[in-house]
């Protein structure tokens, strides 16, 4: 019974760790607040030059004219929206954190079949 509750408390445990996002606070250098509306409009032009994006909108029928064009009309709150989403999202995803991941999944199963009775032999 206690090996039960054990297994589950692990497996939930696992999950919960698994699925709470990091928290990165830091503190923002002087220069970052200055000039925002410059960095942002870079930010959001390295990203639009990237293949995958700028592929992608010319799949959707955009020329590089329209989509400075398009650019060049934003205001500095939705330039800075946009950069700031373009910050939070992860292109190629996180691999380390899949690692990780697939580490602690193993472990779980090799913890499981030990504390079922079973044995697990490596060879």
């Amino acid at each position: 019974m206690v090996k039960k509750l054990l297994s589950i408390y692990l497996i939930v445990a696992i999950l919960v760790i698994g699925t709470v996002q990091s928290l990165g606070a830091e503190v923002i250098p002087s220069e970052m607040t200055l000039n925002t509306t410059s960095n942002d409009l870079e930010k959001v032009q390295k990203f639009l030059e990237m293949k995958i994006v700028s592929q992608r909108l010319k799949d959707f029928g955009y020329s590089d004219k329209e989509i400075m064009d398009k650019l060049s009309t934003l205001d500095e709150q939705t330039l800075h929206k946009l950069a700031l989403k373009i910050d939070e999202m992860k292109i190629a995803g996180d691999a380390g954190a899949a690692i990780i991941l697939a580490l602690v999944i193993i472990a779980l199963v090799v913890l499981i079949i030990n504390l079922t009775g079973h044995r697990v032999v490596v060879k």
